[in-house]
């Protein structure tokens, strides 16, 4: 009798433990393309023409505003 209750109890945190491996894999893969998605609209609102322009115009290299 207690090593059939062993066995179900052991069965039980097996799946509870699968059940724990598809939610995270789930939530790192939303996470993740959420990320990517959003990525490409980081710059949106920097004029990368002009930066680069003005670093390669800069006698230092740098281009900082001044």
């Amino acid at each position: 009798m207690h090593a059939q209750v062993l066995e179900d109890w052991r069965y039980i945190s097996m799946v509870i433990d699968r059940l724990q491996l598809y939610v995270f894999l789930a939530v790192t893969m939303v996470g993740t393309a959420s990320i990517l998605v959003g990525a490409p609209h980081i710059f949106d609102s920097v004029d990368q023409d002009e930066i680069k322009e003005r670093i390669l115009n800069s006698n230092d290299g740098v281009g900082y505003y001044t």
